[in-house]
């Protein structure tokens, strides 16, 4: 199912952001021939003890919204020379620690 994602993709990682050990987060959509679309969240933690688990659990509050089927953490987020972050990359690094082919 395709999604409104720019709107969609910013209120999660708005949601996301609002947890207590996290300091940002960013949402990308990857297509996959099952789902149709994969919804994964990267994460800047706040701490270390921060799990996909309690990023997971925290996002099951968010009634008939996108919810990740993956949370991956990072210490910061590509970005271009000029510091716009590259959601692209993220897609990319993405498929490759997930093993997610595109179509």
């Amino acid at each position: 199912m395709q999604h409104e994602q720019i709107p969609e993709s910013y209120q999660l990682e708005q949601f996301i952001a609002s947890h207590e050990q996290v300091e940002d987060a960013k949402v990308v959509f990857i297509p996959d021939a099952k789902q149709g679309e994969l919804v994964i969240a990267w994460v800047i933690p706040n701490d270390n003890l921060i799990t996909e688990q309690s990023i997971r659990a925290y996002c099951e509050l968010r009634e008939d919204h996108d919810k990740p089927d993956y949370v991956l953490f990072t210490d910061e987020f590509p970005t271009t020379p000029s510091g716009k972050i590259q959601k692209i990359r993220l897609k990319e690094v993405a498929q490759e620690q997930l093993g997610i082919q595109f179509e």
